[in-house]
């Protein structure tokens, strides 16, 4: 506020000096003014380097951000043929013994289905498993290695985030085809349906972007067990249910305004037969009502808090932190505390243009309205407050780091989440593809060794 003061001051002293002209006989007058301005540019630039305007602005604090950190792993992998290093509790990264002459997507493709008993010890014990460092050079060999890990994929998706399949697979999509400055906060794919995805597998393309680009991943059993540290908040929610209210525009009217409103129906169900979307709406648990000009509004109920299938552990499950109105905002501040100087300006006023724009929508239309809304089973909806712990419990339990190229990237989707940093370049200059399945590999269950 001092700085602030003293540039305010300076800046209406040297208007003043710059009215009196060529009149003042005052020899100091020039100095004075030449001094005057350079103070006013030395203060505009320490304003501009400096991040303390950055953390006031924002919401994040450092002391919620979790640094990467290499160990040894827990896992031995003697003899594997590979190098196993834990980056998180929750995340290895696993790497050729022979960085010189590493191996292709086809050995790593048989090295997966060699080693099932390892590689499933591994999934469950972490929940994320990153192979870098293979010679994976396009979505045709990725697709080889991530059928090795579990041949039944899926092509159905439901989820909020526009995406397109790649020429040439089956199954291989654009992880999500958003601009550049639009982040995804991070959540467990399709986490509001009855059975969604147990397997996210992503693929780093491409990385040509000049900043950012990172997928965040998040442990959501520790989200839940940091939530749980607040005895109000656990009572409130365990053995709750969440009511999702995801409003899809007709695809010849759709949204320029509202960020929330990210597919139309058509695309979403790819049809504009209402009567098989009607069918797929009954099997996937979701009410389904068109209004009079054509915009589908579907609603559905799951518990917040789901138990692992493996561990038994239980898991902050669901989808607040995409469909919540604020999310975006937050994660715009969370970014411009970690970039910092210059380059933190960008998405703190990305942050600033979405906050604002909310504000100005609340004033026309209610929150249930947007294009997305989470709520309690009763009706009422989640508040800012309760979605601020909901944040600072996700930011606690994140980690990231820049992808390497040709980087694999296998989540257990029923603990660990993802999301996507926004970067700096085209929005070609980056891509990630990714695959996925509704099951664990068939042979885990099975006892195959």
């Amino acid at each position: 506020q001092a700085i602030l003061s003293q540039a305010v001051r300076g800046s209406i002293v040297e208007k003043y000096l710059l009215r009196r002209g060529p009149a003042s006989t005052d020899t100091g007058a020039p100095m004075a003014r030449s001094a005057l301005i350079a103070a006013a540019v030395a203060v505009g630039a320490t304003l501009l380097k400096s991040d303390w305007p950055i953390h006031c602005l924002s919401r994040f604090d450092v002391a919620d951000h979790v640094s990467i950190t290499s160990s040894s792993a827990a896992l031995a992998a003697a003899g594997l043929g590979v190098t196993v290093e834990k980056a998180a509790p929750f995340l290895l990264v696993i790497s050729p013994e022979d960085k010189q002459m590493p191996p292709d997507a086809d050995w790593l493709a048989d090295w997966v289905e060699n080693h099932t008993a390892w590689f499933r010890e591994a999934f469950f014990q972490h929940g994320a498993l990153v192979f870098r460092g293979f010679r994976v050079p396009d979505a045709a060999a990725f697709e080889r290695v991530a059928l090795a890990v579990n041949p039944d994929l899926e092509t159905v998706y439901l989820g909020t985030s526009p995406r397109s399949q790649i020429n040439g697979t089956s199954y291989v999509h654009t992880a999500a085809d958003f601009n550049p400055h639009r982040t995804v906060p991070v959540h467990l794919e399709m986490s509001f349906r009855d059975e969604p995805p147990r397997l996210q597998i992503f693929y780093a393309s491409r990385l040509d972007q000049h900043l950012g680009g990172e997928t965040p991943l998040t442990d959501f059993h520790g989200v839940w067990s940091t939530l749980s540290e607040k005895e109000s908040f656990w009572q409130r929610f365990e053995g709750k249910r969440i009511k999702y209210i995801r409003n899809n525009d007709d695809c010849s009217a759709l949204s320029q305004l509202d960020p929330l409103v990210q597919k139309c129906w058509q695309e979403m169900f790819k049809t504009d037969n209402r009567t098989q979307v009607l069918a797929k709406c009954a099997e996937e648990s979701f009410e389904c009502t068109w209004d009079e000009a054509n915009r589908l509004t579907m609603t559905n109920l799951q518990p917040f808090v789901r138990t692992h299938p493996a561990s038994g552990k239980k898991v902050w499950f669901n989808h607040i932190n995409v469909l919540h109105k604020d999310s975006m905002a937050y994660d715009y501040e969370r970014t411009a505390v970690l970039w910092g100087g210059l380059r933190g300006w960008w998405p703190l006023l990305l942050s600033l243009y979405y906050r604002t724009l909310f504000s100005a929508l609340s004033l026309v239309m209610a929150e249930s309205d947007l294009g997305s809304a989470t709520g309690f089973e009763g009706g009422s909806l989640i508040s800012a407050e309760d979605f601020r712990e909901v944040k600072r419990a996700i930011w606690r339990n994140t980690v990231q780091q820049p992808y390497q190229l040709h980087d694999i990237v296998i989540v257990d989707n029923l603990r660990v989440g993802h999301g996507r940093e926004i970067y700096s370049g085209a929005k070609e200059s980056r891509r990630v593809l990714t695959a996925w399945s509704n099951s664990y590999p068939a042979k885990w269950s099975a006892g195959d060794q």
